[in-house]
């Protein structure tokens, strides 16, 4: 079996994590009503590709992302925005893993990944997260990962349709690094 490997995302990254995106949203929210069934059949690689190459030509200082690979293979990444919100810190704007890799334990790690680097950047403890309430897959594994739903809200999606939301936070970032890693 392939070593697993994670590593900073870079901005010439733009096209393996818009890719990892595209059949991330692909198989998460076909058929749960967040997205429409047409926009995720087509348009959703080019806006997510459109969108990731404007993202990370101007990342800041705030911002850092961690690709996983399998040999040579992307599987998932992470994103994270610090100081995002004054009252809940440091946000993972997006955790994705491919249905390939999924419960190979890469989401875990990605989370830890995440924390290393807000511990290495000083930054505020508190961490949270925002995920559709259809997406019960992830919220299932947010709450073994230890977050909280702490409430929720309504959100446009990127085709507009508004759907609810919850808001998954940790703390301190630290409940996400295992004792032993």
């Amino acid at each position: 079996m392939p070593t697993l490997s994670l590593r900073a995302m870079t901005a010439n990254d733009d096209t393996i994590v818009a890719a990892l995106h595209a059949r991330s949203w692909r198989t998460a929210y076909r058929g749960i009503g967040v997205l429409s069934d047409e926009y995720l059949a087509g348009e959703v690689e080019l806006e997510r590709a459109f969108s990731w190459k404007r993202r990370l030509d101007a990342l800041t200082d705030n911002q850092f992302g961690v690709i996983a690979t399998l040999g040579s293979i992307p599987v998932g990444f992470i994103f994270i925005i610090g100081y995002d919100d004054p009252e809940w810190g440091n946000l993972i704007d997006n955790l994705h893993v491919s249905t390939e890799a999924r419960s190979a334990g890469i989401g875990p790690q990605l989370l830890t990944a995440a924390a290393r680097g807000i511990e290495a950047r000083a930054w505020d403890r508190r961490v949270y997260l925002r995920v559709y309430d259809a997406n019960t897959r992830a919220r299932k594994f947010y709450q073994r990962m230890g977050g909280a739903e702490v409430g929720s809200l309504m959100k446009a999606t990127v085709e507009g349709n508004m759907v609810k939301e919850w808001r998954v936070a940790w703390p301190d970032y630290r409940a996400l690094i295992p004792p032993h890693a």
